[in-house]
């Protein structure tokens, strides 16, 4: 009986190893099969739809990340909704991967927003540049043979958008030299306007004084309630209102011919508020009286005041001469209330 036994243990012992040694066999050349037909790979989707087969993951993942982290250059910052899932997979030998088309797709579902620097006029957009640089770069060129006065009101704002699109450095320039163009149009046409409106003015003032001639009644001497006296003694040389061959304007003071360096005295009580060259003035002294009223003498050769000092029909404030615009020694004497000049003859000489 145990005879029997022994014999069915050894019977039962190889008829499994022989079955063993078949599946061993048998998986072999099933895994054999796998590895020369099939090869290892990961399937990426991106929002549930397969955008292609990749071989290592770590990688790809690694510049996905880095695509969309990127904020180099004009990159302000990148938006995607759902960032790509990975499942590993056997595909076909002869299926390939493709790291750009995953790539690819990323890119094609990715918001990107730049930063851009817009030059403004006012509120309208002239031009779009890559750097602030630039954009300060170009104001400043434009801005740079322009008189002080004369303001184009440009600025500089960032600006986002998902679009790159900028300006080269010659449209912008020809963009801004159009508002240039225009704005100085502009200030030219009001210069002219005010001139104009100027010598209107003084022309009204001059058909409206009488000038003091003969026979006609003797100046006041006194403006305001204030007492007038001559600044210098001489012979008037040219009147208010009067043009000459080197005067285009109408004359808005009175011209008194007399020896250069004789003294100018304030005409009455005041405070020097300028003295120095101011243009066809040559050496020019400004006194406030107060109420309005403003004297001016110019073409001095010497100024004997200061801006602050105080000063009354005593002081002498200057010396006649011939400096600015003027063809001999002579004081140019003005008169002026609120700002418009007025004919002195009305009340001095």
């Amino acid at each position: 009986m145990n005879l029997i036994l022994v014999n069915w243990v050894k019977y039962c012992t190889k008829e499994v190893f022989k079955t063993l040694k078949l599946l061993s066999i048998g998986s072999a050349i099933v895994l054999t099969v796998v590895v020369v037909k099939y090869k290892p790979a990961y399937k990426v989707t991106l929002s549930g739809e397969t955008i292609g087969f990749v071989i290592d993951k770590e990688l790809v993942s690694s510049k996905v990340e880095k695509y969309v982290n990127d904020t180099s250059g004009n990159i302000a910052f990148r938006e995607i909704d759902n960032l790509p899932e990975y499942e590993l997979k056997l595909i076909s030998r002869d299926r390939k991967t493709n790291e750009k088309d995953v790539m690819l797709a990323v890119q094609n579902v990715t918001k990107t927003t730049y930063k851009f620097y817009a030059i403004n006029s006012g509120d309208e957009q002239r031009a779009v540049m890559e750097s602030e640089k630039d954009a300060e770069s170009i104001i400043n060129e434009i801005k740079s043979d322009l008189k002080s006065e004369i303001d184009l009101k440009l600025g500089i704002v960032e600006i986002y958008t998902d679009e790159y699109k900028v300006n080269t450095l010659e449209e912008a320039k020809n963009s801004l030299n159009e508002v240039k163009g225009a704005r100085v149009f502009e200030y030219e046409a009001e210069i002219k306007e005010k001139e104009k409106q100027e010598r209107e003015k003084v022309l009204k003032l001059a058909k409206t004084r009488t000038y003091a001639t003969a026979g006609s009644v003797a100046p006041s001497g006194n403006l305001n309630g204030m007492a007038l006296s001559i600044p210098v003694s001489g012979s008037i040389s040219s009147r208010f209102g009067e043009r000459s061959s080197i005067r285009s304007s109408i004359h808005t003071g009175l011209d008194i011919a007399t020896s250069s360096g004789n003294g100018i005295r304030a005409t009455t009580t005041g405070t020097v508020t300028f003295a120095g060259y101011k243009g066809s003035y040559g050496n020019l002294i400004i006194i406030n009286h107060g109420n309005g009223v403003e004297t001016y003498y110019a073409h001095c050769s010497a100024i004997y005041v200061s801006p602050g000092q105080s000063v009354d029909s005593s002081t002498t404030i200057g010396a006649v001469g011939a400096t600015g615009n003027a063809t001999g020694p002579h004081l140019h004497f003005e008169i002026r209330l609120g700002g418009t000049p007025v004919n002195p003859q009305n009340y001095l000489y």
